[in-house]
């Protein structure tokens, strides 16, 4: 939202006492973030007013003519030399004296001169606002207000002084999308008067209404229309609404046009201009049908179907409601008849249609944040009221259609003083509150000595619930006048963000760097990479990049992995922790806590005394069980065997604990990284936070004074068998003497059957109570052997028959 100073300011009696820097400070502690400060115009002293007095052809067969100009001192005294098609008698125009810089098309600028053109001395140039820097395509001279007195520097007689406010709002607020809104929380601020625009009562100079018939009251709920005539070939808008739009970034166009964005800026209210002979028998606010195309001012074609809402004639869709009109009924410089349009249009629909067909307006962005059904009357009449004034346009009365069931209906809420204290940490005067409630457009009645009632206004569509109305008292009374406050004592933290933080502290002490990547991706990159074809949807998404939540942290941690690794940061170890979401049926989703990583390149940081070697699957797998142990849950997990198409092929495993999957460790597979535009090998993990938070507290067990005993059991087994498999069998054929065990060879090659392989495992055998003696251990491997016999057919190598 941008506007200009001296227009803010215009609203608010008596006129703030502050310097534009205060204002801007004032605004942005309200929460009207001020993100920019521009000066409205810089004009050379030398351009000054001047009032053509006489004008004469200068040359047959040529435009140029000889302009007497009066530049204040009451007769001609300035001649000037011009070829521009409006220049006529009696007109104000910007006259750039000898010595003055103006500036050129192709850029640079220049210092006017007294020449001779044909034989006549031009003692000067009558100057477009292009040449003095105020537009960047008028090729015409410009028109002044017949008001401004010859000779006054245009610098001062256009203000341009003033500066150019530019407002970084939140979505919230959309009933600061106008001056107005943000003139109501300036003046609340101050304790000072809003003043609205002076509103004559207007009488219809006709009696013919337009006919309107709302098809779809849901997506409408209330449409007015009015007709105006007899605007006057030619005429433009006063300099004064053209500098206000200017210096808001908004072209002019036609009176009619100018209109319709300057009360849109004024007050939030979009409106919509018609060429009444471009239309054909009334309007119809009904949804599109298949095969209707709309050709859009913006000179876009698109296609229109039952879910998008038109505004539309008897012979078809003049526009999109609420975001922009077709160029078949815009407004033309011929138009001298137009149809005003202003409607309340449902911001759900307005927001769904937009991001769908990828149009955004300054009408849609507001619709969409919501506008003040309430000022819709006052809107029509403001635009009205301007067209008859600039064009003398004779008004016809205003039609209006209203579903009442489907506006949205006024609310109102409880305010409690024991509530404003508690929220804002301080006691606000009762006072106070009316006042600054009242201000800002709400209905106070007290209920008790200590509480009110409040109606909310039509504008305040945000305020929803006790809470917001504390938040506007908080804003007025000023978030900087809010003491500090210290905790008397530590609050506790809930179990599952302690250890949620003590997850991140390890895996970053591992050597990854923390990420936060988006919940919203693209579809066909979730598919690709996951190959899963059920994620869940948004309805509404913001683009097609963006369309699912996602179902894995994988892909966004592809995604900045590939960012890197195109920058040439050929060694990445990154990390993140965060929510995934999963359809379970129809109308649920999970939204399970995940920890997920990647690495690329070395498995160490270039050093002299480190040889280097690009990590594998072995060292991913070891830095998660290396976080497994800090979690105090390496015991009880195992690894299975895992075809995710996601993994190459033989270098993946899932992660099971209590019987469940928890995780997947694996090295990314080809087709998948080239999927992604990674031309590297890239191991990764994915993890489920939750299951591997919670964790027993750690116990002390005392360790042995007695020796351990090693015995190492070369196997030969069928060479598909996994070695967590084996792992599993010898724990459960053993007692509580093993107290670790592990692998520490496998062998495939000769002397091994070319369908076996060998596995060398270690078994280290303990008591507390007293030392072991041989035969308590070869009964122990014995049992072993025979269990893994049993089970899995295994011999002991050098015995395989």
């Amino acid at each position: 939202m941008k506007f200009s100073e001296s227009w803010l300011r215009g609203f608010v009696a008596p006129e703030p006492e502050l310097d534009t820097q205060q204002l801007a400070d004032r605004l942005t502690m309200l929460g009207l973030e001020v993100d920019s400060i521009e000066p409205a115009g810089q004009v050379d002293q030398r351009v000054i007013v001047a009032e053509v007095v006489s004008v004469k052809a200068l040359r047959p067969g040529t435009p140029l003519v000889t302009c007497d100009l009066d530049i204040g001192s009451g007769n001609p005294g300035t001649s000037v030399v011009c070829g521009a098609p409006n220049v006529r008698r009696g007109m104000k125009a910007a006259l750039a004296q000898v010595g003055a810089e103006i500036a050129r098309d192709q850029g640079g600028r220049d210092r006017v001169e007294a020449r001779e053109i044909h034989g006549q001395l031009s003692q000067g140039m009558l100057v477009s606002e292009l040449e003095i820097g105020l537009s960047d395509t008028s090729n015409i001279i410009m028109e002044l207000d017949e008001a401004m007195s010859p000779g006054t520097p245009l610098q001062q007689a256009l203000d341009l002084d003033d500066a150019c406010i530019g407002l970084d709002l939140t979505p919230d607020r959309g009933d600061c999308q106008g001056v107005l809104g943000i003139a109501r929380d300036l003046a609340a601020s101050l304790n000072a008067t809003l003043v609205l625009p002076t509103m004559p009562t207007l009488l219809a100079d006709f009696e013919d209404q337009y006919s309107v018939r709302v098809e779809a009251p849901k997506a409408c709920a209330r449409f007015l229309a009015a007709i105006c005539r007899g605007i006057e070939s030619g005429s433009t808008s006063p300099m004064w609404m053209r500098e206000r739009l200017r210096r808001s970034g908004v072209r002019c166009i036609h009176p009619a046009v100018d209109i319709t964005n300057y009360v849109m800026l004024e007050l939030g209210r979009p409106l919509h201009a018609y060429d009444l002979d471009k239309l054909s028998h009334g309007i119809v606010v009904r949804f599109g049908r298949k095969h209707e195309r709309l050709s859009l001012l913006d000179g876009k074609e698109i296609g229109l179907d039952e879910e998008i809402l038109a505004i539309c004639d008897h012979e078809g869709p003049l526009g999109l409601a609420g975001i922009m009109g077709d160029a078949a009924s815009g407004v033309s410089s011929e138009t001298t008849e137009v149809l005003f349009e202003c409607a309340w249009f449902n911001p759900l629909g307005i927001g769904r249609t937009a991001r769908r067909l990828g149009i955004q307006t300054d009408a849609s962005i507001r619709f969409e944040r919501g506008v003040d059904p309430g000022m819709m009357k006052f809107g029509m009449d403001r635009a009205r009221q301007l067209l008859a004034e600039i064009s003398g346009a004779r008004l016809g009365p205003v039609t209006s259609v209203t579903s009442e069931q489907d506006l949205p209906r006024s609310t109102s809420f409880a305010l409690r003083r024991a509530q404003v204290k508690r929220l804002i940490g301080q006691e606000i005067d009762a006072a106070f509150i009316e006042q600054s409630l009242g201000g800002l457009g709400f209905e106070l009645k007290r209920e008790t000595p200590e509480s009110w009632a409040v109606k909310v206004p039509s504008h305040r569509f945000d305020v929803e619930g006790e809470a917001d109305l504390v938040e506007e008292v908080a804003r007025l009374h000023g978030f900087e006048q809010v003491p500090e406050v210290s905790f008397d004592g530590i609050r506790s933290v809930p179990r599952l963000v302690r250890e949620t933080r003590r997850l991140r502290e390890f895996v970053a002490a591992q050597g990854y760097r923390e990420i936060i990547s988006y919940s919203f991706l693209p579809g066909r990159l979730v598919s690709d990479l996951t190959g899963s074809d059920c994620p869940v949807n948004l309805v509404n998404p913001m683009s097609s990049d963006q369309a699912v939540m996602r179902n894995s942290l994988i892909p966004g941690l592809l995604r900045c992995l590939s960012s890197n690794l195109s920058r040439q940061h050929a060694r990445a170890r990154l990390f993140e922790l965060g929510r995934v979401f999963l359809a379970r049926d129809a109308d649920l989703e999970s939204q399970p806590l995940r920890i997920a990583g990647v690495h690329c390149g070395s498995l160490w940081p270039e050093s002299w005394n480190q040889s280097k070697r690009d990590v594998d699957f072995f060292d991913m797998k070891g830095d998660v069980e290396r976080l497994l142990g800090f979690c105090g849950v390496a015991a009880g997990a195992s690894w299975r065997r895992s075809t995710s198409p996601l993994c190459h092929p033989g270098r993946a495993a899932t992660l099971v604990l209590g019987g469940l999957e928890i995780g997947l460790v694996g090295e990314l597979h080809p087709d998948r990284a080239r999927t992604i535009e990674i031309d590297a090998e890239v191991c990764f993990f994915e993890l489920d936070a939750g299951a591997i938070s919670r964790r027993e507290p750690s116990t002390f067990i005392e360790p042995s004074r007695f020796p351990r005993a090693r015995r190492d059991v070369a196997l030969v087994v069928n060479r598909d068998l996994a070695v967590a498999e084996i792992e599993e069998a010898v724990r459960a054929a053993s007692d509580e003497l093993l107290c670790d065990l592990g692998v520490f060879d496998v062998y495939e090659g000769s002397g091994v059957q070319g369908s076996d392989k060998s596995v060398a495992i270690r078994l280290v055998f303990q008591t507390r109570g007293r030392t072991l003696n041989d035969m308590e251990i070869s009964q122990r491997v014995e049992l072993i052997v025979d269990a893994l016999r049993d089970q899995f057919g295994a011999s002991l190598r050098g015995t395989e028959s």
